[in-house]
């Protein structure tokens, strides 16, 4: 860890709190941060102890201790800010993307390249448990970038092109030595296909229809399918539906001759009520 360049103060470290809160992405610290926090508390807890032996129950003594346990709360609350920065820039970073980490310290770069490595790892689990092959672009036995020799590439000489020599009695040109290539033939027979053959259809026996049967008297139906005229009285507003003969939209009030089939569930339903013609 590098020395401090100059101590921190206590306002200064409030300061850097406020930085830390006020921007999403990560501030530009002093490069000495974890350092001068380390000495700023070991400062405090000096004055504190000091102001003790003086007097424990001075004004000054509980004032240094109050400065002390709020810078230790400071320096968590820092580091902790930065902490969720720099893992969100190591995830951005395993997955692809460009970011910039120079306002990371040398504590905080540290972090950042051993969350990227795991990041990284953590990002083809499923595809590790899946079965699928992860493979990387660098060899086991492949020495490392700062080791390796790098040879210049000898220039490539362009050989001179022959042009092919040109018949004057040709008048399609020269031709290329390569085959080109040629469409596959098709034979127009053989890509008619003979329609299957349809099954012949059954013939359709005529069926008599069974005679209807008209209910006996006092069995309980009605004659006529329930489509007697009934006089009915709209208590409320009705949406619109589909009868057996027509579509009705109704409204509070109405007076209308309804099919009975629909004069009973409306009148069953509390939605109308029946007049009866008086004598």
């Amino acid at each position: 860890m590098s020395p401090v360049l100059e101590p921190m103060t206590y306002d200064e470290l409030g300061e850097q709190y406020r930085i830390e809160m006020k921007n999403t992405s990560l501030s530009q610290p002093r490069r000495d941060l974890f350092r001068a926090m380390a000495n700023l508390l070991i400062s405090l807890r000096q004055e504190y102890d000091r102001q003790m032996s003086i007097d424990p129950d001075s004004i000054m003594a509980e004032g240094a201790e109050q400065r002390k346990k709020k810078a230790e709360r400071t320096c968590k609350d820092i580091i902790t800010l930065r902490t969720k920065k720099i893992c969100n820039m190591a995830i951005l970073g395993a997955r692809g993307a460009n970011v910039a980490i120079e306002n990371l310290t040398d504590e905080e770069r540290e972090y950042y390249d051993g969350i990227l490595e795991l990041s990284k790892r953590h990002m083809v689990e499923v595809d590790r448990l899946r079965g699928k092959k992860v493979t990387t672009g660098t060899r086991i036995d492949e020495p490392p970038l700062r080791d390796r020799i790098i040879e210049p590439v000898p220039a490539k000489v362009e050989e001179p092109v022959q042009e092919p020599a040109i018949d004057p009695n040709d008048e399609f040109g020269p031709l290329d030595d390569e085959p080109f290539d040629e469409e596959p033939f098709y034979d127009p027979q053989e890509m008619v296909q003979e329609p299957e053959p349809v099954p012949e259809a059954e013939p359709v026996q005529n069926i008599e229809p069974e005679p209807v049967r008209e209910p006996e008297n006092g069995s309980g139906t009605e004659p006529d399918g329930g489509m007697e005229p009934i006089l009915i009285r709209i208590l409320e507003d009705l949406p619109a539906f589909a009868g057996p003969d027509r579509d009705y939209s109704l409204s509070k009030e109405d007076v209308v001759t309804l099919p009975k089939v629909l004069a009973d569930v409306l009148v069953n339903t509390e939605k109308a009520t029946v007049i009866r013609p008086t004598p």
